[in-house]
């Protein structure tokens, strides 16, 4: 799209929606996105809504380049930057993406998923409320182009919940996010000290028998330093290992879009990645990749060296992260939504989340109505219990439907 097409759509957007003196405009390409940098990062810092690292620039525009800058692909998303302003200043930016299925669906989703955990946006709190979201929204509803609006995993009494409210079709999911309520502790050990005399008895001996295999040692990395991009790399090569041991599908872990696209995560003041890694006589033997915004911490992607799965490094370096992140005065560390039976001894408080799905179209009613609401969920519910031997088949069935199809 040249600059006078994008010029001329956000004229036709500006026409839609005027009310006083607030306007709203759809950035669609990474250049127009690119551009929109100063202004979005400034929205970023004035926002103090939780839960709104997976919309953050740096996040969302290194997806964007990623997986939404090749036109000539038609399944390749087309990046749906939604950008209310007042006075010329944006109060408000609400990050989507349009996709086109195999089947020809056209559905306007969360942005970045599923790589992204938490659907949300940025917003000025002294300008905008639920109110004008709702706007936007019915707006967004009229003008996307597509058979459903997908709206996932956004936390319960977010804007974005307030604005969707009862909208369209919630999904029948009962996920909640695991988290770690720091500040409820004055230090580590008034928190260890809460911990059950089984508790803390299995995390001594944990370590105690990793360190009989040799010197451990511990490292968090940010961005730019010297073996941030090597332990990315590590941790993803170790994950497939455990997604291929455990009967699982690496999917979008195993892309090179995904590895590029976190090995250009950087950091700002208020947010940013880290890498911890735990090592066994100088190598990584537990690695995990976390996010920081403001005063959460976001416990991203884990991953262990398979051979020393029998020594627990996996429990070993969870702990030390939280206890880094307590240091350096974090108030949460966010374990995330995925249903996971060990976040229960890692984590004191749930925060439920929610999907609804707002078709457009007929097609977009039965895709939301069956597939998203109910056959979805019980398949991953399946697949989740179906135990490694039986999701080896799975994964064997569905990759031959796929080449058939």
């Amino acid at each position: 799209m040249t600059d006078a097409d994008e010029t001329r759509k956000k004229a036709k957007l500006l026409s839609n929606l005027e009310v006083g003196e607030l306007s709203l405009e759809c950035l669609e390409t990474v250049q127009a996105i690119c551009a929109f940098e100063q202004e979005w990062l400034a929205l970023e810092a004035a926002c103090t809504e939780d839960f709104t690292y997976f919309q953050n620039y740096n996040w969302c525009i290194e997806y964007y380049k990623q997986f939404a800058d090749d036109i000539t692909n038609k399944h390749c998303p087309i990046p749906q930057v939604f950008v209310l302003r007042q006075d010329d200043r944006p109060i408000m930016i609400w990050p989507l993406m349009r996709i086109q299925s195999r089947t020809g669906l056209k559905i306007l989703t969360t942005a970045t998923e599923p790589l992204g955990q938490y659907s949300n946006l940025l917003f000025d709190p002294a300008k905008f409320d639920a109110s004008l979201g709702k706007l936007v929204l019915d707006f967004i509803i009229k003008h996307s182009k597509s058979d459903s609006l997908s709206f996932n995993n956004y936390p319960e009494n977010s804007m974005v919940d307030k604005i969707i409210g009862t909208k369209g079709i919630k999904e029948n999911s009962n996920l909640e996010s695991s988290m770690l309520d720091l500040k409820r502790y004055e230090n580590w050990d008034a928190y260890f000290q809460t911990l059950s005399k089984v508790q803390r008895k299995s995390r001594r001996r944990d370590k105690n028998k990793l360190m009989t295999q040799g010197d451990i040692s511990y490292d968090v990395i940010k961005p730019g330093a010297d073996g941030f991009e090597h332990l990315v790399e590590r941790a993803l090569d170790m994950k497939k290992q455990w997604l291929l041991e455990t009967g699982r599908t690496s999917g979008l872990l195993d892309e090179k879009c995904t590895r590029e696209m976190f090995k250009n995560l950087k950091s700002s003041s208020t947010s940013g990645p880290v890498v911890h890694a735990l090592k066994l006589n100088g190598n990584p033997i537990a690695i995990e990749l976390g996010m920081i915004k403001a005063d959460r911490y976001y416990s991203y992607l884990g991953a262990i060296d398979w051979r020393y799965k029998d020594f627990s490094p996996g429990k070993v370096q969870i702990e030390m992260s939280q206890e880094w992140s307590m240091s350096r005065g974090m108030k949460y560390f966010d374990l995330l939504h995925d249903p996971s039976d060990y976040k229960t001894s890692w984590s004191n408080l749930k925060h439920k989340v929610i999907s609804r799905n707002i078709p457009v179209t007929y097609k977009g009613f039965i895709y939301s109505q069956l597939w998203k609401t109910h056959i979805r969920p019980k398949l991953k519910n399946i697949y989740h219990f179906a135990g490694t031997k039986n999701r080896e088949r799975l994964n064997k069935a569905v990759s031959i439907f796929q080449k058939k199809s």
